[in-house]
């Protein structure tokens, strides 16, 4: 019987899902007592499905999560070559990972679109794109595109690296925007840094942004950076 160290810190047995009572196996207990009730691991290891020699699907599931320096919130920036690192952890099984975190991603941002119909509310679209944004460790420069009623159409990516002032970057943003009928826009962009405070260059940047917008008939409504669980958005600080 293998030794593991578990999530709280305690060296436990590693038993066999086959040697597990009927309530701790995964499968089991997810559809006696419900998803809200299981341990991350347990949901992990229901993904996972099978360990390897010596080691059950749970244990498995343990060592995904001691793999990353910041627990099971690694998952969020992993890649599929990056989990096939982790042994036991095949393509097979990197992918349903992967596949979990993306799906999850999606569901919040319907949720969100959802309960916000008003995208010109900053706090919205920190929410459509906070989990996507917020562990990137470069700068990304996206758009939102908004219709007349300031309802999401949808958000793209512009570029990486930071927004500058060119006008292939600006031209890539209104192309987008008049691909799609768009009314008006808002700029995003994270801070790898965690700090979402505007910089001098954002605020220039962002007025050059405008007036652009100005010329082309599509207004830029915001400018919004996030950070790590927090947000700027540039026309609530009067920097616009």
């Amino acid at each position: 019987m293998q030794e593991i160290m578990s999530t709280d810190g305690n060296v436990v047995p590693s038993l066999c899902v086959k040697d597990m009572f009927p309530y701790q196996r995964p499968r089991e207990k997810f559809v006696s007592v419900g998803a809200e009730h299981m341990a991350m691991e347990e949901l992990i290891a229901i993904l996972l499905r099978t360990g390897y020699k010596g080691t059950s699907a749970l244990s498995l599931a343990k060592q995904v999560i001691q793999f990353f320096p910041d627990g099971v919130y690694g998952l969020n920036h992993m890649t599929v070559k990056e989990l096939e690192s982790i042994k036991g952890i095949g393509t097979d099984k990197a992918i349903a990972l992967c596949a979990a975190v993306e799906l999850g991603r999606r569901l919040g941002q319907l949720k969100v679109k959802q309960d916000y119909e008003d995208f010109s509310n900053p706090e919205a679209v920190a929410k459509y794109v906070m989990e996507r944004l917020r562990h990137k460790t470069e700068e990304h420069v996206w758009v939102a595109l908004l219709n007349a009623k300031n309802k999401l159409i949808k958000v793209e990516e512009i570029s990486s690296g930071g927004l500058t002032s060119s006008y292939a970057e600006q031209r890539s943003v209104f192309r987008r925007a008049i691909a799609c009928n768009a009314a008006a826009i808002i700029l995003i962009h994270n801070h790898p840094s965690g700090d979402s405070k505007a910089s001098p260059e954002d605020v220039r940047m962002t007025k050059l942004f405008c007036e652009a917008g100005k010329v082309m008939g599509i207004p830029v409504l915001d400018h919004v950076i996030i950070g790590d669980q927090e947000f700027t958005s540039l026309c609530s600080e009067g920097l616009l």
